[in-house]
């Protein structure tokens, strides 16, 4: 029965739950619509999942990676028949069996200063999904300079959050993180270097907040990697496509930077907030 479905017909069967929270002309526009998703691991895969469920007609994926064992725990495409392959070969493979109509365009590369306008080039919006701190800062530097809004996210044990959308009339990323490189070649050893220290600044600030003082030492001496749980991952996720789609579609973004989502699902009163920063900027160590 699908597959004598016109690719009109698909579209509008797949999609017609959401009209009435998006009207018509809304979903034409996400129909229409070219997203890039950099990283494709646990907040990148299942964005790429939430665009093509969500009908918007083109994503572009970029990931070096291969899966690993280590992956199941929260990435929505690692699963055992997809060990050992790389991450943008299955998401791809994922998203046609969604919508076969979809437009893709995956790639198997590492995000750097030199080919990033090229991956970015064309597209309407930015899902940055990164790890590095460094890479995130190209990717951010790049989606200004072209003109494209960008959301960007972070997670911290335990169970915290952060998610913010950067308009190109916006202030910038590293201003909003006050993240001291504006101006600076980020594949500089020095400023490289400078950028990766602040994610061992966030290791042992979440100590504060309820990590194991033990995981931060290891984090910090490279025994151990980054800690994150599928609900976290599944989380930062959906609040970073929501700001995309309510970009895409021509309405306000609940946290156009320096404003921000926070999320902690330790706080009992208040676990998801948007907060606009007192001082006009965050501290990168502490989201």
């Amino acid at each position: 029965m699908i597959n004598q479905l016109s690719i009109d017909d698909f579209y509008q069967e797949m999609t017609k739950k959401n009209i009435g929270v998006y009207t018509e002309e809304e979903q034409a526009r996400l129909r229409n619509s070219k997203v890039i998703i950099f990283g494709l691991g646990g907040v990148g895969g299942m964005e790429s999942i939430l665009c093509a469920r969500s009908g918007i007609g083109h994503i572009s994926g970029v990931d070096p990676d291969i899966f690993e064992l280590s992956n199941t725990n929260r990435q929505m495409l690692a699963m055992t028949s997809t060990m050992n392959e790389y991450k943008s070969v299955a998401a791809e493979r994922h998203l046609k069996d969604i919508n076969p109509y979809l437009s893709t365009n995956f790639q198997n590369v590492r995000v750097t200063e030199e080919n990033v306008f090229e991956l970015m080039h064309g597209h309407d919006l930015v899902l940055e999904a990164l790890d590095d701190m460094p890479s995130r800062i190209v990717v951010h530097r790049a989606a200004r300079k072209l003109g494209i809004p960008s959301i960007s996210m972070s997670g911290s044990p335990p169970h915290r959050g952060f998610v913010s959308a950067f308009l190109p009339d916006g202030i910038s990323y590293e201003e909003a993180l006050n993240i001291q490189t504006q101006g600076k070649s980020i594949s500089d050893p020095e400023v490289t270097q400078f950028v990766q220290e602040i994610k061992k600044k966030r290791a042992q600030f979440s100590v504060t907040k309820g990590a194991p003082q033990s995981w931060a030492d290891d984090f910090c001496s490279g025994k151990a990697g980054w800690i994150i749980t599928p609900i976290r991952a599944t989380l930062i996720a959906a609040f970073s496509c929501h700001e995309a789609v309510q970009i895409l579609i021509g309405q306000k973004p609940l946290a156009a930077a320096p404003k921000g989502i926070y999320i902690d699902m330790d706080n009992l009163t208040n676990p998801v907030s948007v907060i606009n920063p007192e001082c006009g900027h965050w501290e990168a160590y502490q989201i």
